[in-house]
This record gives structure tokens, sequence and C-alpha cells, in this order.
């Protein structure tokens, strides 16, 4: 799939894309090169990171967390 770089190098991808990755806006994304090609990855918020990390069963406490990543 081809997309043009605009001024400034904003590229737009396609929601196919986006949707394949599980990216929406607002989220953040990693970038590197590798081997001459451009890898964007998704960042996992703080929230997706300590999933299965720790045990909350305050449903409260896990609702305020999840508010305040937004």
């Amino acid at each position: 799939m081809e997309v043009l770089v605009k001024k400034g190098g904003i590229i737009e991808l396609p929601s196919s894309i986006l949707s394949e990755i599980n990216l929406c806006e607002g989220k953040r994304v990693a970038l590197s090169v590798k081997g001459g090609e451009l890898l964007v990855k998704p960042i996992k918020s703080l929230t997706d990171q300590l999933i299965g990390s720790i045990k909350l069963d305050d449903q409260k406490l896990i609702e305020e967390i999840i508010e305040s990543e937004d």
C-alpha cells in the first residue's frame, strides 16, 4: 500500500492499517529504522503494561487508573 508523505513529513495511515495494529488518534507509537525500512510500533498504555502483573480487585481503583490515562 502506498501513501504520500506530506509537507512537514506527515504520513497519513489508512484506517485499515490503523485498525489492524489497534491504533487510533491520540495513541503513541515508537518509530525506528531497520535495514532501511521504517517500523511503527504501538506503545502500550500504562494500564496495558500492568495487566497481569498485579492483581487488582478494587473496581473503583481500576476505574481511577483508566480515567487517569484519558
